[in-house]
């Protein structure tokens, strides 16, 4: 009978990995919100997360009868979210607070469109992390100076019964990724839960 070492690729290597599995993350957020402390009904309600995703622009050399392709700035992509809308609200505001630091848009108090004089004021950090099944942080991305460029409160329809979600789009200005040195018997270098 087969065993998981006895597979693999002739030439390249004998065995498979345990593969990431993508229901095993948590996001949380620092700095988001009306005081900035307590995003947490916000991360307990997100469902969907992309990780972040990068590009290079394109610059074209030209010499003589040829041409070569240098990598020019790089450009982190808008990260989408989705969010389950909660009976309580607690999600919502949380996102609500969030816009109002960015620009006041919603609401009956406050400096009416009034927006922030500078981007620390309102930029947050989200911090996604891949777990292994026992709390344990295998991947982490840390984004920095994040803001909501968009949120779609989405539709509503008397025919469906499906859950309301909010979907955000978050840019943000750098990002970085720590991976763990993952070992069955001895965790994982990046810690645990109460990190």
């Amino acid at each position: 009978m087969a065993t998981i070492n006895q597979m693999g690729i002739p030439g390249v290597g004998q065995g498979i990995l345990q593969p990431k599995l993508k229901n095993r993350w948590r996001v949380t957020f620092s700095g988001m919100g009306a005081d900035g402390s307590s995003s947490q009904p916000l991360s307990t309600q997100v469902v969907t997360i992309a990780r972040p995703s990068l590009s290079f622009e394109e610059q074209e050399l030209h010499r003589y009868n040829s041409r070569a392709y240098i990598a020019g700035k790089y450009q982190w992509e808008p990260m989408q979210i989705g969010i389950e809308d909660d009976v309580t609200g607690s999600a919502a505001k949380v996102i609500n607070d969030q816009i109002s630091k960015q620009q006041f848009l919603i609401g009956a108090e406050g400096p009416f469109l009034g927006a922030a004089p500078e981007g620390s004021i309102y930029k947050f950090a989200a911090k996604l992390e891949m777990l292994d099944g026992q709390e344990q942080s295998i991947e982490r991305w840390v984004c920095q100076g994040c803001f909501i460029q968009a949120c779609d409160w989405t539709d509503l329809d008397f025919s469906d019964s499906a859950i309301v979600m909010i979907n955000l789009t978050i840019r943000f200005d750098h990002a970085f990724q720590e991976l763990g040195g993952y070992n069955a018997g001895n965790g994982v270098a990046l810690g645990g839960a109460g990190e």
